[in-house]
């Protein structure tokens, strides 16, 4: 009888970190760019004449990031209507190219029979705070002993109707400044230990309510350091928590922690943080990660002239990886398909059996 073989415990896998490395910064570098060549060619808002080199950024945001919500949407309802395919790689192009297809219509209706630019944001937060609520933090918990098929239909009823009664409201939008810490979170692990043997949607709560609270810290050490001004309520004066500077650094930290926080964790299976048993293994990790933004954006901030001709482009370029960096973990498999455990882990992905 074969024994099975044992997971490791904070194993290094470089080949398994750099390809993922390769994959996601590769593809959103090249994408990025067909992107952006391809909304001034051809802008999916009513742009014309010299607003389009000042709007494009909003044409490659908010269609790259529509396609990243679908992608991720197939995955959390079984890939239907493509869990019949049985070759991953196929089943993983078919998802992209469907989900960019969504993507673009997603954005597009926003000008054809929704509200605008001024739409873009709210929309964009809110259907990703849903889903997030629902199928990331909460794990499904609303539907999840339904087939993929009903859950798909369902979950979308759902989205779209509670999308529209925030949107439509004195609410407006839910900001999505608390997305960065949701994927360092998730990406560690960090916050599947801390709300270990929480029921649900209990802990769909409690995670969200974490992440508010992270954010609320991220505001004042903002704006203590000039980079964000409680006095400004954009989109919504129902919020009074303030926005970022008119330099819009801040912002860049903010894309640039999209593309890095969830993809680095997953496809270097958490080494060495790994290592250091939780709950301090775990937010030393997501500390390292946070200042991992901040430098990685002061970085890209002094290209603008030697390689990026302006802030606009270079958002595009910080943001293009949040895709990228969830589809390829999860649509593709990189860095999900070798089990590890976390120092003082019984079950690898699990801290639900850990006291």
């Amino acid at each position: 009888m074969t024994k099975p073989v044992p997971v490791p415990v904070a194993p290094f896998r470089a080949n398994e970190a750099i390809r993922g490395f390769a994959w996601i910064y590769g593809l959103s570098i090249v994408s990025c760019f067909l992107v952006n060549w391809w909304v001034i060619k051809n802008p999916i808002g009513p742009w014309q004449g010299e607003e389009i080199l000042k709007s494009f950024w909003l044409d490659n945001v908010s269609w790259q990031i529509f396609s990243a919500w679908w992608a991720c949407f197939f995955a959390c309802v079984g890939f239907w209507p493509f869990g019949g395919i049985s070759n991953k790689l196929t089943r993983g192009i078919v998802v992209v190219a469907a989900s960019w297809i969504l993507g673009w219509w997603s954005a597009k209706l926003i000008f054809l029979i929704g509200p605008g630019a001024d739409g873009i944001f709210p929309l964009v937060g809110t259907t990703w705070f849903l889903l997030a609520f629902f199928c990331f933090a909460g794990g499904g918990f609303l539907l999840s002993k339904l087939p993929p098929h009903r859950q798909f239909f369902l979950y979308l009823i759902l989205f779209t109707g509670l999308t529209y009664l925030i949107t439509h409201s004195a609410v407006k939008w839910v900001p999505a400044w608390w997305f960065p810490f949701l994927l360092v979170g998730l990406g560690t692990g960090t916050l599947t230990y801390l709300t270990r043997g929480v029921s649900q949607p209990g802990r769909a709560v409690v995670i969200m309510a974490t992440l508010f609270a992270m954010a609320a810290l991220c505001f004042q050490i903002s704006g203590a350091a000039g980079l964000w001004e409680f006095d400004k309520s954009p989109i919504s004066s129902f919020w009074s928590m303030g926005h970022f500077t008119d330099d819009s650094f801040w912002l860049l930290c903010f894309f640039t922690a999209t593309s890095i926080n969830y993809a680095m964790p997953i496809i270097t299976h958490n080494w060495p943080f790994s290592k250091i048993a939780m709950p301090w293994g775990g937010l030393l990790s997501c500390a390292f990660y946070l200042v991992l933004d901040v430098v990685v954006a002061s970085l890209l901030f002094k290209m603008i002239g030697p390689v990026f001709s302006s802030m606009e482009e270079l958002l595009t370029y910080a943001y293009m990886g949040v895709n990228w960096s969830l589809v390829i973990p999860l649509v593709f498999g990189i860095g999900l398909t070798e089990p590890y455990l976390w120092t003082g882990q019984k079950t690898p992905g699990d801290w639900d059996d850990v006291a």
